[in-house]
């Protein structure tokens, strides 16, 4: 990508696997927690708290692990060492948002990235290019930037 006149947008990319793992470890430590508090006299909340905290901290070790860059400028856009989309070689590029839910009290947005034209053949897939990206803050950035450097007419918020 063209260095200068870029937008550098952090992603967090968050797989179900790890949401999984971050609450099956969170249900085995709320049930160690509970047997040791009962079987335990002098026991109460403090191995509980200290089980939710490691949780809490492989929750954001996951976040931090899974968090990639995607760069957008003049010349297309780009996530370093995964792909590489020069605006030449688009022809349509759709913007996809919707809501994934984790659990029953948690969510994040999860954006889709859809282009048609030619680009990297690794992202093919039935007859287009996509990329999923699933994004924890607003998407107003993404579009607004998409906008800003993509040729006129090129980019479309589907929702």
């Amino acid at each position: 990508m063209v260095p200068g006149d870029a937008v550098v947008l952090r992603l967090d990319v968050v797989m179900r696997r790890v949401a999984l793992v971050g609450f099956v470890v969170f249900g085995g430590g709320g049930i160690v927690a509970v047997v040791v508090a009962l079987s335990t006299p002098g026991v109460s909340g403090e191995v509980f708290g200290l089980l939710s905290v490691a949780f809490a901290g492989l929750i954001l070790l996951a976040l931090r692990r899974s968090a990639s860059v995607l760069t957008l400028s003049a010349s297309g856009f780009s996530v370093p060492g995964v792909f590489d989309v020069r605006w030449t070689e688009v022809t349509r590029l759709r913007v996809w948002r919707e809501k994934r839910r984790v659990g029953r009290w948690m969510h994040w947005w999860h954006y889709r990235l859809e282009w048609t034209g030619s680009g990297p053949e690794v992202l093919l897939e039935d007859g287009e290019y996509a990329y999923a990206l699933g994004h924890l803050g607003g998407g107003a950035r993404l579009y607004a930037a998409l906008t800003l450097f993509a040729p006129a007419g090129v980019v479309e918020l589907a929702e």
